[in-house]
């Protein structure tokens, strides 16, 4: 463990909603991945939840266009990591949505397309909370897991 780390690393990553901003939030994910000291599968968990919702803001969160920024507000230590997403777009509770098992009973062909993205986030995370409030979408969810000199299949 490095002796500077400070608790909670607290950081925020403003993007913009275009698909292309999901290298710089990997890139942040990363790079407080390696100073926390989270497995790389620890990394890649987060990065694939993020990516679902933020995605999702990006293609429905605003029909009319435009430039409009997404906020990812990370609290992390070596062993836990909250992680805020919000956004002004058109409200949006993706919790609400039909039960992805239930979708996984479908034949291929009368499966809706969507709607297994939330089921792996839910996978990947320990807790996820929703609310629409002060006109912004605002999705948490939590994680809590072992330290990187830990077995892989911890974190």
């Amino acid at each position: 463990m490095s002796k500077d780390w400070q608790f909670p690393i607290d950081r925020e990553i403003k993007l913009c909603n275009r698909i292309d901003e999901l290298q710089r939030l990997n890139e942040g994910l990363e790079e407080i991945g390696a100073e926390v000291g989270w497995t790389e599968r620890t990394v890649l968990d987060l990065s694939l939840a993020c990516e679902e919702l933020v995605v999702n803001i990006v293609n429905y969160g605003f029909p009319s266009g435009g430039e409009h920024h997404i906020a990812v507000l990370i609290q992390a230590s070596p062993s836990s990591v909250e992680v805020k997403i919000e956004d002004g777009g058109v409200p949006f509770n993706p919790l609400q949505e039909a039960d992805p098992l239930a979708l996984l009973e479908l034949e291929l062909e009368d499966r809706p397309i969507g709607g297994l993205g939330i089921f792996f986030v839910k996978r990947l995370m320990d807790d996820i909370h929703y609310e629409y409030a002060g006109g912004l979408n605002r999705f948490r969810m939590r994680k809590h897991f072992g330290f990187k000199e830990d077995n892989d299949d911890h974190g």
